[in-house]
């Protein structure tokens, strides 16, 4: 006898429901999701670890419902979220007479095994059940079914019969406005699963993507990170840097609270027993908007009184103040290009946009190999930017840093030649000025300057003339060093053994260059060489 056949599953498995035309029309009005026997749910005492490099995974017993809550036979496939959290597969889930099954690695052809049937349409070998697997979630989470139709933005334009009737996209008449034979509307049924509970995040897998960018995976969600030792490490004009100092340095272990103007009573090295805030990325930097925080010192006199320390889930330190800021991590030239291996350990570099490493490469590494070997509409959609993703800087984002053998612009070039306040880049000679003045070390822009109080400054440069650098990053000194009335025009070609400051960039968009700016946070972070005058 040969496998069961997947329409009579109606018999075999949940049985036919006879409609009772008292109890008005027969329509799939929820969807009751149980987990499986052997599922590790976490609870809030003791919670999953946060889903990042290693996926969350959960198995799905689903069974659509009537409004009376009897089994109703469903057949189509019904959309699947997690909230919080990104899914890694599973988005739809394919129904049969109300049961959601999934794909085996089997073929009818081959036999399915006792518990499978065969699906006609795919001629694939079903499981009852579905394995979704995601990211990114934290604190109480739940996995949402819901009958959602087709959606013309995604499932009309990925070349897949997203809804289970055999045509994909255009040949979906689902996918056609009006057109004859569509489906039923979508009844946006839902269903919500019993909680899974997972770790609140740390700086880090705020920071820390996994997803072949250096974009926050968190993006637009609301968080709470009290775990770690948070130290405030400096302060500007609009905001606050805070770093985990139980992470490695260069482990993605800081991140920049823009509280929009001075954050008031914050100081350097003040430990906090937690900060939150709205996940963003802002032209190419992690930060936290719209932020609050918590003090652990209430008296902030940098001495440590139990009196004053505010009780929270931190072990109590060992100093505070200023001195608990950490030495800067001093970076090269080497860093700033992005020349040496990324790091490949807990996470792929270059990957299909839907999530699959790309193959066939000689070099995993090899950024512009990776792009080359994506079609032209992958590449639109991936995540993968040569230009601008640089995994060497990344994880230093928002730290605490330093170069050393620096030398201040020699040239401080006018590119706004119709003082409209802004480069015309498209052509013409404004944004010829400007790409000349980019490509040497040793020119900022006035633009730059009079705006932003940022200017450039060369890496490792010789002391012929003219000067070969081996690199070039830009100092802002607007936010923090507004009212010293440091002037860098002043310094031309001046020589530092050591500038430190908290790293930022700024990523104009994709395939352009990323700026790396240094932030000094006083003029003290200016380190003349030995024997010079600063």
């Amino acid at each position: 006898m040969g496998p069961a056949r997947a329409p009579l599953l109606c018999l075999a498995l949940v049985g036919c429901q006879h409609i009772d035309p008292d109890r008005g029309p027969a329509t799939v009005s929820g969807f009751e999701i149980t987990f499986a026997d052997d599922a590790v749910t976490g609870s809030p005492e003791a919670p999953l670890d946060f889903p990042s490099a290693v996926p969350a995974t959960v198995r799905l017993d689903v069974t659509a419902l009537r409004a009376d809550g009897r089994p109703f036979a469903y057949s189509g496939r019904a959309r699947v979220q997690v909230v919080p959290g990104t899914l890694d597969s599973a988005h739809r889930v394919r129904f049969i007479d109300g049961v959601a099954w999934s794909s085996s690695d089997r073929n009818c052809a081959q036999g399915c095994a006792e518990a499978e049937v065969c699906d006609d349409t795919t001629a694939r070998c079903l499981s009852r059940g579905v394995d979704v697997s995601w990211r990114f979630s934290f604190g109480r989470t739940h996995v949402w079914v819901e009958d959602a139709g087709e959606d013309p933005g995604s499932d009309c334009e990925n070349g897949e019969d997203d809804d289970g009737d055999g045509l994909a996209d255009q040949l979906d008449p689902d996918c056609l406005a009006g057109a004859e034979g569509a489906s039923p509307p979508a009844t946006y049924a839902t269903g919500i699963s019993g909680p899974l509970y997972f770790a609140q995040p740390r700086i880090r897998d705020l920071q820390f993507s996994p997803r072949c960018t250096t974009d926050t995976p968190l993006g637009g969600q609301g968080l709470t990170i009290g775990t770690g030792t948070l130290v405030v490490t400096g302060t500007t004009q609009s905001g606050m840097y805070v770093t985990d100092l139980s992470g490695e340095p260069g482990g993605y272990n800081s991140v920049y609270l823009f509280t929009f103007s001075n954050p008031g009573d914050v100081r350097r090295g003040d430990r906090l027993c937690s900060i939150s805030g709205n996940a963003a990325e802002f032209i190419g930097n992690t930060q936290l908007n719209f932020p609050s925080f918590e003090n652990a010192d209430t008296n902030r006199n940098g001495e440590i009184d139990p009196g004053d320390l505010v009780p929270c889930d931190l072990p109590e330190p060992e100093r505070i103040g200023p001195e608990v800021v950490p030495e800067p991590v001093v970076l090269t030239a080497t860093d700033l290009v992005g020349a040496a291996p990324a790091p490949t350990e807990d996470f792929y570099l270059y990957c299909h946009p839907d999530g699959g490493v790309i193959s066939g490469l000689d070099d995993p590494r090899d950024c512009q190999a990776a792009r080359g070997a994506l079609s032209a509409a992958d590449r639109r959609r991936g995540p993968v930017d040569c230009a601008r993703d640089n995994f060497l800087m990344e994880p230093h984002e928002h730290a605490l840093i330093a170069f050393d053998d620096l030398t201040i612009s020699t040239r401080f070039e006018k590119c706004d030649f119709n003082d409209d306040g802004r480069i015309e880049r498209r052509g013409g000679d404004e944004g010829g000025c400007e790409e000349d003045c980019t490509l040497d070390p040793l020119c900022t822009e006035r633009i730059s300057l009079e705006q932003f109080g940022q200017f450039a400054v060369g890496v490792g440069c010789t002391s012929v003339d003219p000067p070969v650098c081996d690199g070039k990053i830009n100092v802002s000194t607007r936010d923090t060093l507004g009212g010293t009335g440091y002037d860098p025009e002043a310094h031309p070609g001046e020589r530092y053994a050591r500038v430190v400051g908290h790293l930022r960039q700024l990523q104009p968009g994709a395939g352009v260059p990323t700026t790396w700016i240094l932030e000094p946070r006083f003029l003290e972070d200016f380190i003349a060489p030995e024997g010079a005058t600063p």
